[in-house]
């Protein structure tokens, strides 16, 4: 399986910058009142695993227009989906408007929403099309008309199906969708997602992962109708960080810290691994040694990097008088009474000044400290072991220590270096031709910093933290060789790494499609704007060395009364903010 490395473009990076300066320039804000509050879901209390805690917590119910950046909408506590307009040229916000009142009651078994649905999730496809996913069991595929027009028409809807026919699973959440033309022919994808549970083992054990349904819309050239199909299922138990379609929407691209599968290959690997530990179960704990009298004794190891410990099973009655033990750098004989328990050539050298023993209550304890940090996959060299003889059965370390999270300590960290104990994000490319992984994206333990829609019709792109900055990343997609995939370094966000990784009240991240600004929204009040490029300086030269960079902060607090952040989307020098009690622009 190819492995894609993140190539850094060095002419995108700063050497020379200097951090952020915090600014006091005043940021305008200009607030609107909701006419109707926005519609935002809590989890039930059975939803309670950290999968439902992010997609509840992290959701962002502020969707953007990538081909309108500053408009954006929202769903009201009536269902409806509103249209926000700010306008560039007067500096002014439209009033809201209404443009689909959805039909929350028509879902087949005549309820609205319960307690433990989603959030609603809109997806724009193109300048005509917008997809909606109620959160509940189903798509809605909406005829937008011309948005960049400021008439009064409705939305209307083309076609209406669920997510997927033949699952019990109720409450989505759409990651991507995207339009394309096979064929001659109209396409739909969509991707999405459910938290859902399943048993496993004998002991029952309940495992949360997440379920995402892969669809296809698809159009009749004769009819114009829309037919709708599943075309993959896919689990993981982890976390979902990022999760789009390529262009063509051939491949689905999804970064998670765990293992992405389908059903059939999970199933497949938990036979494995029921046989596999049914195996082991009926292998004897240790090899029993016989000796002359037909008395057993038997012997057991563990190592490691630094010693073996054996351990003997004797009978409650033995004292140490009655051992006699010689040890040599690489010979070991341990006799109980007149009975040999072990005697041979060691696998490999030890200090024989360190070597000890012990009597516990279980048995006879020998430690034989290693004269090198190795491995050893036997005690005894095989010309000192029986036929059918493996040198003693080598129980699992339990006690080994956990690998270090950089490999020399001397080196100077923080905090942020660590990452998430025992946790590997990946980043694959599932091709659905192939119905297997492609290619894989080593990511390390720090999670994607955040994504974005930088142009309309492209993939979202991505941020990772690359040392102390955070690089931007688009995918590169070449219809001829659809076997060959990559991503581009788009753009360089300096010192941003650190900067987020400081900022613990963090809710909602982005950045403008130009990259000129990056922004960071807490939960209440704050938010934090991030100019990169800004060089105010003022001509300063480091010492024989070359001029001064530094970026611009600005820290702007939103009124006490405005209530939680709810939402957030980017346009250039435009942040519009949603609240619980209002619409917030910030013109930056």
């Amino acid at each position: 399986m190819p492995v894609v490395e993140l190539s850094v473009d060095r002419s995108l990076v700063c050497p020379n910058f200097d951090g952020y300066k915090l600014s006091f320039d005043p940021v305008p804000v200009l607030r609107q009142e909701l006419e109707s509050n926005p519609l935002r879901l809590e989890p039930h209390p059975n939803q309670f695993s950290l999968l439902h805690v992010e997609l509840f917590a992290r959701h962002n119910l502020l969707f953007a227009d990538p081909w309108l950046r500053h408009h954006s909408y929202y769903v009201n506590v009536r269902h409806q989906l509103v249209q926000c307009i700010y306008d560039p040229q007067s500096g002014r916000a439209r009033g809201q408007r209404v443009v689909y009142a959805l039909e929350y009651r028509d879902q087949g078994d005549g309820h609205i929403h319960r307690s433990g649905d989603y959030n609603y999730s809109v997806c724009f496809l193109s300048e005509r099309l917008c997809v909606i996913c109620d959160g509940m069991t189903s798509y809605h595929l909406l005829d937008t008309g011309d948005r960049s027009r400021s008439g009064l028409e409705t939305w209307q809807r083309i076609t209406r199906t669920p997510v997927d026919h033949g699952s019990e699973h109720r409450g989505f959440v759409l990651y991507d969708a995207r339009l394309d033309v096979v064929q001659e022919r109209k396409q739909i994808s969509l991707v999405a997602g459910h938290v859902a549970r399943r048993v496993v083992g004998r002991d029952q054990t309940h495992v949360y992962y997440m379920d995402l349904t892969w669809g296809r819309w698809t159009q009749c050239l004769a009819s114009g109708e829309w037919a709708y199909s599943v075309c993959q299922r896919l689990e993981t138990t982890g976390s979902v960080h990022y999760c789009a379609f390529e262009p063509r929407a051939e491949s689905l691209i999804i970064a998670s810290n765990r293992e992405v599968q389908t059903p059939e290959q999970r199933q497949a690997a938990d036979d494995a691994a029921a046989a596999a530990a049914a195996a082991v179960s009926s292998v004897p704990p240790v090899v029993q040694l016989q000796n002359g009298h037909d008395r057993e004794h038997s012997f057991s190891w563990t190592q490691t990097d630094d010693d073996v410990l054996i351990r003997f099973q004797l009978p409650a009655a033995a004292s140490r008088n009655d051992f006699d033990i010689r040890c040599t750098s690489s010979t070991v004989l341990v006799n109980h009474l007149d009975h040999k328990l072990l005697c041979g050539e060691l696998y490999a050298g030890v200090d024989n000044d360190l070597t000890t023993w012990t009597m516990e209550a279980d048995g006879l304890q020998l430690t034989l400290v290693k004269a090198e940090h190795q491995h050893w996959p036997q005690l005894l060299t095989q010309e000192d072991l029986a036929p059918g003889e493996a040198g003693g059965e080598e129980e699992p370390d339990t006690m080994a220590d956990p690998p270090l999270p950089i490999p020399n300590l001397e080196d100077p960290i923080e905090e942020c270096d660590l990452g998430l104990p025992d946790e590997d994000i990946k980043m694959v490319r599932f091709n659905l031709t192939g119905g297997d992984i492609t290619h894989t994206i080593f990511l390390g333990s720090t999670p994607l910093l955040f994504s974005a829609t930088l142009r309309p019709g492209f993939p979202a792109a991505f941020a990772t933290r690359q040392g102390v900055d955070a690089s931007v990343w688009l995918q590169m997609y070449q219809p001829s060789r659809p076997d060959v995939w990559s991503v581009r370094h788009e753009g360089q966000l300096h010192a941003f790494g650190y900067v987020q990784a400081s900022k613990e009240q963090r809710k909602f991240t982005a950045c403008c499609p130009d990259l000129e600004y990056v922004v960071i929204c807490e939960s209440f009040r704050h938010v934090l704007v991030y100019r990169p490029r800004n060089d105010s300086a003022g001509g300063l030269r480091k010492r024989n060395g070359p001029p001064v960079t530094v970026g611009k902060q600005n820290l702007i607090t939103l009124d006490n009364n405005a209530g939680e952040i709810l939402g957030m989307s980017t346009a250039n020098n435009l942040i519009t903010i949603l609240t619980n009690f209002a619409l917030l622009h910030l013109q930056v």
